[in-house]
Formats: structure tokens, C-alpha cells, sequence
């Protein structure tokens, strides 16, 4: 996600994080509805009210996607799945779970949760606009939120993956077929298709003349596009991963570097020589942590002759270990929860190897490449 997030409220439990575009896109609509859409609907109110219509329709925006987001995270949670969080941004919101549906029904029940709680908004809008018609700037926002929502949920049943419809989709397939990887293929090559019958539609908008509106649409088909493709991948790589334990992708016996190297010496006969960006550190025959050329480029360079290894390295934490024997999908889930790209693998007390981010995801793609048909 672009920019920074901060965490807003918990709600049952969910941290609600709201992402810096949020904002960007909060001012740009709020200008749009007070100068554009409610003046064209009714032009003889004051300015000022146009303006906290405005406002209310764009706080009810707001509160209908997080429902939207709380009605699939709930869903989850009551089949046992782990929700991080929910973060809104600019193109709506995302539920954060941890892991994959463990079953068809699993998914198809939280796939459906979102867009039924927005047909529920959405009704519940309508019919409250109609019963205060009378107070007309109300009405107006209500029925403005009540369209809203029913076209946010007829948007997101379209079956294109990772769209809740392209959720639906694959639920669906992977319970005739019993294949969760060809089911996932398949939700997300529809939904790569759909992201770039976006971006065409957005592309023919801005050279006919249709407007800056346009490229909303390009944004939004480049966003279907990559998170369809980045799904599928996902997918692929803990098909590969599956039941293979770290032993079968490590680098076993890697180079190591005494805690009382000298940095000098370290970037000379390490970093140079073998070319590597990480060593583990011994001290007495026992690991104590790591040093990477990070930590390398922290220290200034009149400081390397009089500097050791163990200065500059980070400690060895629980984190940074597995085991030969644990599966291969729990080093890459540890990877990337913590952000650490290379893991020590260690035999009680013994270091036997490490294994890489890189050199996970070079084995998923050329085995990927295998099974791609000529």
C-alpha cells in the first residue's frame, strides 16, 4: 500500500487502520459532492449545507466500507481464522487475514458476507431517505449513501478475483474440483482480465475526452490486475512449498564470521570475497547473531579498522531461527510477518544452514515456469 497508516480505532477486537490516501480521496470527494453532485440535485440550498452534506456523506462512505470490511473479518473469525486488522485507503478497504480459507465453505461464506452487509446498507438507506423526504438535504444523503453502497456491492459480486465475486468464483470451483491451486488460478486470471478491461476503459476515456475521472478507472484496473496476479502467486508458492521441509531449499553450511572480526576485515574477506549480503556470527562456537552489509553501511568508514563484528551485529532472536525439519511454507510465512529475508537454520545448537527469501521465490517461479504450457 502507498503512504503511511495509523491505527484509528479496535472495534470487537480489529484494529482500524486508516491509510494517508484515505484522506486524499476523503477532501477530493467531499469537494466533488458539495460543488458538483448536490447542487445538481437540488440548487437552491445554501452553500454551507451542500458542504456538511458533504462531510456526512463522506463519514457514511466511510463507515459503510468499514462495515463492509467487519462483516468478512467476522465471518472469518468465527471460522477460526486470525484477522490483523482492517486498513482503509485510497481505492476502499482491506481485510487482513492471516492465512488462507480452510475450506471452501469458509470461503464462500466470508466472500459473501461483504457484499450482502452493503445490499443491507444500502436498502436500510433508501428506505430511510424515503420516510424523511421532507427534511430534502437528509433525504439526499441518505439516498446518495443508499446508491452507494448498492453499487459497491454489485461492483465487488463482479466474479473477477481478488473481488469478492472473484472470492465467490473460486469457492465455488474449488468445491466441484476439489483444487484450490487450479481454483485460484482460475478466479485470478478473470480477474487479471477485468483489471486491464479497466485500464482500457479508463485509457479510451482519457483520449476521447471523458475526463480526469478516467484515470480512476486506470488506477483501480492496475490495482485489480497486480493484486490478481499476486494472489495466484501466492498460491503457487505454497503449492510448491507444501509439505517440503527447509532442509530441501537451505544453503547448507554457510560462510561464517568470528564476533571479534574486525569491519575492516569483514567487507575485505567476507563481503568481497564471497559476495554475500549476510553472515552469521560465531562467538566460541555457539551462534550470537548476524551481520548483513546493512549494518555494514551504518557505520562510518574511519570506524571499520577499530570497530568488531560483534558491535555492529544483530543479536540472535527466535525470529531469525528454524528448524531444518519445520515446513518450508512456516519460513516463508516468518519472512515475511517479520521482514527478515534470510533465516538460520539450527539443529538444536548447530547452525546447518540459511535459507533466503530469494531463493524460495527463484524455485516457486522456475517450477511456475515448468507448468506453464507452451
Amino acid at each position: 500500500m502507498i503512504g503511511a497508516s495509523f491505527t484509528l480505532i479496535e472495534v470487537f477486537g480489529i484494529k482500524i487502520r486508516v491509510n494517508i490516501s484515505w484522506a486524499f480521496i476523503a477532501i477530493l470527494l467531499a469537494w466533488g459532492l458539495a460543488e458538483g453532485y448536490f447542487p445538481t440535485i437540488h440548487d437552491k440550498l445554501p452553500q454551507a449545507t451542500y458542504w456538511w452534506m458533504s462531510i456526512v456523506a463522506v463519514l457514511g462512505l466511510f463507515a459503510s466500507i468499514l462495515l463492509h470490511e467487519l462483516a468478512h473479518s467476522l465471518v472469518a473469525r468465527a471460522y477460526g481464522m486470525e484477522i490483523t486488522g482492517i486498513t482503509l485507503w485510497l481505492l476502499g478497504g482491506i481485510a487482513e487475514l492471516k492465512g488462507e480459507p480452510p475450506s471452501p465453505k469458509v470461503e464462500l461464506l466470508m466472500a459473501i458476507a461483504g457484499p450482502l452487509m452493503s445490499v443491507f446498507l444500502g436498502t436500510l438507506f433508501w428506505l430511510s431517505s424515503g420516510a424523511l423526504a421532507s427534511f430534502v438535504s437528509v433525504a439526499t444523503v441518505l439516498s446518495y449513501l443508499g446508491m452507494l453502497n448498492l453499487i459497491l456491492a454489485a461492483f465487488n459480486m463482479v466474479p473477477a478475483f481478488p473481488l469478492d465475486g472473484g472470492r465467490v468464483a473460486r469457492a465455488i470451483i474449488w468445491m466441484r474440483t476439489g483444487d484450490y491451486l487450479a481454483a485460484t488460478k482460475t478466479a485470478a486470471r478473470m480477474g487479471s482480465l477485468f483489471g486491464l478491461g479497466l485500464i482500457a476503459v479508463g485509457l479510451m476515456g482519457l483520449f476521447t475526452g471523458a475526463g480526469l475521472a478516467s484515470l480512476w478507472w486506470v488506477v483501480l484496473g492496475m490495482f485489480v490486475r497486480f493484486a490478481a496476479d499476486s494472489s495466484n502467486f501466492q498460491a503457487q508458492t505454497k503449492n510448491v512449498l507444501a509439505q517440503k521441509p527447509v532442509r530441501d531449499f537451505m544453503t547448507p553450511n554457510p560462510i561464517t564470521v568470528a564476533a571479534d572480526t574486525a569491519v575492516s576485515d569483514l567487507i575485505e574477506n567476507y563481503i568481497y570475497h564471497y559476495d554475500f549480503e549476510f553472515f552469521p556470527v560465531m562467538d566460541s562456537g555457539r551462534v550470537v547473531g548476524s551481520v548483513s552489509l546493512q549494518e555494514v553501511k551504518a557505520l562510518p568508514l574511519n570506524r571499520h579498522s577499530n570497530t568488531r563484528v560483534h558491535d555492529i551485529m544483530k543479536p540472535v532472536t527466535a525470529d531469525a531461527i528454524v528448524s531444518p525439519l519445520d515446513l518450508a511454507t512456516k519460513a516463508m510465512a516468518r519472512m515475511q510477518e517479520t521482514g527478515i529475508s534470510l533465516l538460520m537454520v539450527m539443529d538444536r545448537q548447530d547452525l546447518v544452514g540459511v535459507i533466503a527469501t530469494k531463493d524460495l521465490l527463484r524455485i516457486v517461479a522456475i517450477q511456475s515456469a515448468l507448468e506453464q504450457p507452451d
